[in-house]
């Protein structure tokens, strides 16, 4: 096994051990969403530069040119080459890019409605100020802003924005609260908005 491999394992067991030993057997929340891109420069110059995410480590390459721990680790190609960069997105879960180089990694970004797709959303205190500014940097902005003004979401205001690659970027912002919220046995989801700045 390389010292890249090890690093990797290493790595993997000091983020997810203070997980299973202060919960386990159970999840105590989410730590991070991981996205795959097809350029990791290009992917942490949008969630750095357009979002103002900031970057806390890479990692990587990870490679096994001669066995099959990728494969058996990680889930991909034998051959794969694994490149990996963390960021810290606002006040809440963090984000990890991922590029990988395979003999037969599929190119094409999902379509919306494609098994697999996906989509990352953001809460943002004052949604037109943040748009416009998007605009100014050239991100496509799909729509305009939508004001939910009944059902279970009423007084959320919603966007979606695109990546460079394709993937949407779903912004929103409910200062006041939505309306299921209110009602007396709620289940309430985490919301940043509830957390300090």
């Amino acid at each position: 096994m390389s010292g890249v491999i090890r690093l990797f394992l290493l790595m993997v067991v000091v983020m997810f051990q203070p997980v299973f030993s202060a919960h386990a057997g159970g999840v105590r929340g989410m730590e991070h969403v991981g996205i795959t891109v097809p350029d990791l420069q290009e992917a942490k110059e949008f969630f750095t530069e357009k979002l103002g995410c900031q970057e806390a480590f890479q990692l990587g390459p990870f490679a096994d040119p001669e066995g099959s721990w990728m494969s058996q680790n990680v889930g991909t190609h034998d051959k794969a080459t694994l490149k990996i960069s963390a960021l810290k997105c606002g006040n809440a879960t963090n984000v990890e890019l991922f590029e990988f180089a395979s003999p037969d990694q599929v190119a094409n970004w999902p379509k919306r409605e494609d098994y697999g797709a996906t989509s990352l959303g953001f809460y943002v205190d004052d949604l037109k100020s943040f748009v416009d500014e998007l605009k100014s940097k050239n991100v496509e902005v799909l729509g305009d802003i939508k004001l939910v003004d009944q059902g279970p979401i009423a007084g959320r205001s919603w966007v979606y924005a695109k990546a460079p690659w394709g993937m949407l970027i779903f912004l929103m912002s409910e200062p006041e609260g939505i309306a299921y919220e209110k009602q007396p046995d709620a289940l309430h989801l985490f919301s940043p908005r509830d957390l300090p700045e």
